[in-house]
């Protein structure tokens, strides 16, 4: 008897760990310890095994299927120090580093690497994302420096514009499928809710060799979060009568993992705000309301040697369009659903990485005002069917030779619109193509490293049925912790369906015969530096770029006052400065950032030195982050700057500063993590708008409530 109680007792204590322990996750970021940019195409390995993954175009990568435990993690990228760092996979969770990587020249017998670092632009990954208490992508992306972001109100569409462009100019992907609105060209991220980001990147300047057609002034790349198990619940209420609500279960079993989840919001919206800068006499801000829900559903699997991520969805918003503060639109509404899936493929080997995605959206929006202010009443309603299909590939050559790396893909896509707001004349149908390549290498010459890259692409436009081709050339060199870089690039954006096709009204005139916007030679120079000195580091980075928009589509009223676009040439030029201290040891980052973009009229073939209409000639951002333990507080400050509300100088709206506050802390609830945050917008109760007419409610608190824990895990 005691023999067999001893066996049992023995079997219980070596079985208890094994049926207690579940697979868990490896999740981080890559970034230039100089710059800060992602840094993409890095080896992570796992000391002692066969695991190794490659992080994507945003720095990020993800490691499944891991035993808890210890692990060594090691990370190679040529033109980089290696750097080993130690990771602990607790049971069923995912844990998450941070890595940076020491910039270093790599000599291979005459022939210098190293990798390409941007010095505009950033990234912001799910752990910033969630210390700042964003809601959407738009916040999100506010925090990103030299990007402004557009707005009419608190709940009105938010867009951006990255130096000085117009919405339409910036091309916005989520997942690879673009967000851009067929009929008007611009992207509203209002519309993303920040709950369901990973990361955001942005990339300024002529984007098109890369990314395709709309990037002329840059990219903003939305990394959705993928399938693991976690589950979380968030809950929030604040002031202007807003709550929200949201959730996420997932659960893998062995190494396919799947989540759900969804969001809900709403805002009063209504507030007292003066009439005009003249009338001292206070009205009532109505029809300024929001109500928004979301889910989603997501599953990613090993399959053929890589990984098969799909995801899909449906976002649904009900809003008020308020219009002007002295001319309100009491009864005018949008209403708007969309349902978006991706099924995306990618395989990383020792030399090649393949991957290929299949995009598709179905969208209804409806705007209507039986009673508008002025003109006519309207109902009308837009349906959008579009599918897109990317396929790449890349290849790693070897350490020696001129070129190191080469790759390729196409783009196809269609798309069938069919809008009450567009005239008779506007296609119902598109069909549009891409094909891209680009190499990376290196030469030394006379010691001195030159890193080389080049990418080009052909595109056929759907609706004018023509090819435009777009390229983008960069050599750059390091100089011990120096980095300069120049670049040459070029690109186009279409006319969207709304321009050129909109239904004739009174006062206003289509123009089918809009051409593409064009940058035919942007030049940039780029430069940055980083030090590190008893813990604390330094990176300071510039960028000057120019490079004029040849047929740029602007709004402009003919002899009879007649408003129409057209499309008129504008010289553009400007730079980006930002400067960053982090002290690790007293958990403090201090950041600010300085943009100028002079995008002015080109009349008789000269400068005219009048910016065009709402594009605040400088811009600034002030960051200043404290996380002391399981606190963390965090104040920003952005400028936007003078502007003007027509092609004159006449009526400059003065710049102005806003400021935004948020402290939280974190503590643990057994398995559960918690996470309660107060978040104060326009802490001065600044109510300066970037756009003249539209007012703005001024202070705005938040409180929020985070929870999460790792999900359910079968072997």
């Amino acid at each position: 008897m005691r023999t067999a109680l001893l066996v049992i007792a023995l079997l219980l204590i070596s079985r208890t760990p094994l049926l207690a322990q579940f697979p868990g996750e490896l999740a981080g970021t890559v970034t230039d310890a100089a710059t800060g940019a992602p840094v993409a195409a890095a080896a992570v390995e796992l000391a002692g095994t066969a695991l190794a993954a490659r992080t994507d175009g945003a720095g990020a990568f993800r490691l499944r299927g891991l035993e808890p435990g210890s692990y060594h993690v090691v990370i190679r990228r040529a033109g980089y120090a290696l750097q080993d760092v130690a990771a602990t996979v607790r049971n069923g969770e995912t844990a998450r580093i941070s890595i940076t990587l020491q910039p270093v020249p790599v000599t291979l017998s005459a022939l210098t690497v190293t990798a390409e670092a941007e010095a505009a632009g950033g990234s912001v990954g799910r752990a910033e994302i969630e210390a700042s208490g964003a809601r959407t992508a738009a916040e999100v992306v506010e925090r990103v420096p030299g990007v402004v972001v557009r707005g009419s109100g608190p709940t009105g569409a938010r867009t951006v514009s990255i130096r000085g462009s117009a919405a339409d100019e910036v091309l916005v992907l989520v997942d690879g499928a673009a967000l851009n609105d067929p009929v008007t060209g611009e992207a509203d991220l209002s519309a993303v809710p920040a709950s369901s980001v990973e990361r955001v990147t942005v990339l300024p300047g002529a984007r098109t060799a890369r990314y395709g057609p709309r990037a002329q002034a840059g990219v903003v790349l939305v990394e959705t979060r993928a399938a693991a198990a976690r589950q979380s619940l968030e809950l929030s209420a604040g002031t202007l009568g807003e709550w929200s609500g949201g959730g996420e279960m997932g659960m893998a079993v062995g190494r396919t993992a799947w989540s759900a989840g969804g969001h809900l919001r709403r805002i009063g919206g209504g507030f007292d705000y003066l009439r005009d800068a003249n009338d001292p006499t206070r009205v009532r801000r109505t029809n300024d309301d929001l109500g928004e829900w979301s889910a989603f559903g997501a599953v990613s699997s090993p399959l053929a040697g890589g990984e098969l991520r799909v995801r899909g969805g449906w976002d649904a918003l009900r809003r008020g369009l308020p219009g002007t503060g002295h001319t309100p639109s009491p009864d005018a509404r949008e209403e708007m659903g969309r349902g978006r899936a991706s099924l995306g493929w990618r395989r990383v080997g020792a030399r090649t990485t393949l991957s290929a995605r299949v995009t598709g959206a179905a969208q209804r929006v409806r705007f209507a005002d039986p009673a508008p202010p002025f003109g006519l009443p309207y109902d009308d309603t837009t349906r959008v069917r579009t599918g897109d299909v990317r396929v790449e590939a890349e290849r790693a050559l070897g350490d020696v030779g001129l070129v190191r790396t080469v790759g390729g893909g196409i783009d196809a896509g269609a798309q069938h619109v069919d809008a009450g707001a567009l005239s008779d004349r506007a296609p119902r149908t598109r069909h549009d193509f891409g094909a891209f390549a680009h190499a990376a290498g290196g030469i030394s010459i006379s010691r001195l490293p030159l890193d080389l890259s080049a990418e080009g692409r052909v595109d056929r436009d759907g609706v004018a049925r023509e090819w435009f081709a777009s390229r983008a050339l960069a050599a750059g060199t390091r100089v011990g912790a120096l980095r300069v870089q120049v670049a040459n690039r070029s690109s186009f954006s279409p006319p969207s369906l709304g321009d050129q096709f909109f239904r004739e009204g009174v006062g206003v005139v289509p123009n089918p015969a809009l051409r593409p916007e064009r940058v035919p030679s942007e030049w940039e120079i780029s430069s940055s530096l980083g030090v590190e000195r008893g813990g604390a580091g330094l990176t300071v980075s510039a960028a000057g770029y120019t490079g004029d928009v040849k047929g740029m589509i602007v709004w402009l009223p003919d002899f009879a006052f007649r408003w129409s676009p057209r499309n008129v040439d504008v010289a553009r030029r400007g730079m980006d400065a930002r400067a960053e201290a982090n002290f690790p040891a007293a958990g403090l980052r201090v950041a600010g950032s300085w943009s100028i973009a002079r995008i002015t009229y080109i009349l008789d073939g000269r400068d005219s030195g009048i910016q065009v209409a709402y594009r605040p000639a400088r811009s600034g951002l002030l960051t200043a982050a404290w996380a002391p333990g399981p606190w963390r507080a965090e104040l920003a400050a952005r400028y936007t700057g003078l502007r003007y509300p027509a092609p004159a100088k006449v009526n400059a709206l003065p710049g102005f500063w806003s400021a935004d506050l948020g402290v939280s802390r974190a503590w643990r609830l057994g398995r559960w993590a918690a996470t309660g945050a107060l978040t104060i917008d326009r802490i001065f109760d600044e109510k300066q708008s970037l756009i003249a007419g539209y007012p703005e409610p001024g202070r705005r608190v938040r409180f929020d409530l985070r929870l999460t824990r790792a999900g359910i895990h079968h072997p």
